[in-house]
């Protein structure tokens, strides 16, 4: 199973999150503003909330693939390769799963960051799974991925959107044929 570009970037990434962005930024002057009764928070709440839910979301599904995985590391941009090592004898659906969620919070983590053109350039290496044309762009104000095509249209006649999580599973459907047809 083939996840190294993947597993090093979201590790980088969860590990830049829970480095650098947890600490609270001032958002500019602070002059003219009331004092506050209590000291601010030592890092972004936000930010934490989103680093738990990432890793809580890791262990549970290896957890429940495989509920005789070794300890959990203690850095957290390790989640990803505990989780790759604990389902190398998985089946091919809790892989496909990992893989997905991987993936997934790796988009989750460049928004995190605001850094979307991370996650344009991502969408756009992808194929629409309804058409199939390559027009597939990402909609920050939607938080989507949306087709270009307009033949690609829901029953409403609207433009066929996906969210990250349909995206990353389409991915990594696409990714497994891939891998099935270069077996064979």
């Amino acid at each position: 199973m083939a996840h190294g570009d993947t597993t090093d970037a979201a590790a980088a990434r969860l590990a830049e999150l829970h480095n650098h962005f947890r600490e609270y930024q001032a958002t500019g002057p602070q002059q003219g503003h009331a004092t506050t009764v209590s000291a601010p928070a030592p890092m972004r709440l936000d930010i934490l909330d989103h680093i738990t839910a990432s890793v809580r979301e890791v262990a549970e599904h290896t957890l429940h693939a495989n509920p005789d995985a070794g300890p959990f590391p203690e850095r957290v941009q390790d989640a990803y390769a505990w989780m790759h090592s604990n389902l190398a004898a998985a089946d091919e659906a809790d892989q496909l799963r990992a893989d997905a969620i991987e993936y997934r919070q790796y988009l989750e983590h460049c928004l995190e960051q605001r850094d979307n053109a991370a996650v344009r350039k991502e969408v756009r290496q992808l194929a629409c799974p309804k058409c199939g044309c390559w027009g597939l762009m990402w909609s920050l104000e939607m938080g989507r991925v949306i087709c270009s095509n307009s033949e690609c249209v829901d029953r409403d006649g609207f433009s066929t959107t996906l969210s990250l999580a349909r995206f990353a599973h389409a991915r990594a459907v696409t990714r497994q044929k891939v891998r099935q047809a270069r077996a064979t």
